[in-house]
């Protein structure tokens, strides 16, 4: 009987003491203005475009340059993406430019949980992986690319905010 209530008591504590050693996942606590490094070494230093509503004209986009790029509201932009349900805010949309020289994977980063959507000669391309930025970095969101050399048109589709900062990097 003694056994039995040992045994009983080791299997109702069990779970208390493995609570206490699985350590919190928490968010780290982020400095005003955080260190950048890498390849985002330049994220904080975004040069100020406006975007385009179509890819006539579009600002450029260089690999490693980050952008402090001013949106359109997205009823006037002409590229619109496929919707289950339209926006209930007003929501924030623009055209780029890309040019890249050398084949690879680039990401296209973001500030913001923006849609992002790169096209050659008139197709939209498949993305093949999503992510985001290091921990305290401002980016928000990754999505990447297989681009051989040309030109692309890179479509941010409903942002929440009227700005956003963005910037193509080499993988």
């Amino acid at each position: 009987m003694r056994a039995l209530l040992t045994a009983a008591l080791v299997l109702v504590a069990a779970p208390a003491f493995a609570q206490n050693a699985t350590p919190k996942t928490e968010k780290p606590v982020c400095p005003a203005t955080p260190a950048m490094t890498g390849e985002f070494a330049h994220w904080t230093h975004a040069g100020p475009v406006t975007a385009t509503v179509d890819a006539k004209g579009a600002p450029l986009l260089k690999v490693g340059t980050p952008l402090k790029v001013t949106l359109i509201d997205s009823t006037r932009v002409t590229y619109k993406r496929a919707r289950a349900t339209p926006p209930t805010t007003p929501v924030y949309s623009g055209t780029l430019s890309l040019k890249v020289e050398t084949a690879g994977q680039y990401g296209i980063a973001a500030g913001a949980g923006v849609w992002i959507d790169v096209e050659k000669d008139g197709k939209t391309l498949q993305s093949n992986k999503h992510g985001h930025g290091p921990d305290c970095s401002g980016v928000r969101k990754i999505v990447e690319f297989a681009l051989e050399p040309g030109s692309y048109t890179v479509h941010l589709v409903d942002n929440k905010e009227p700005t956003i900062t963005v910037m193509a990097v080499a993988r």
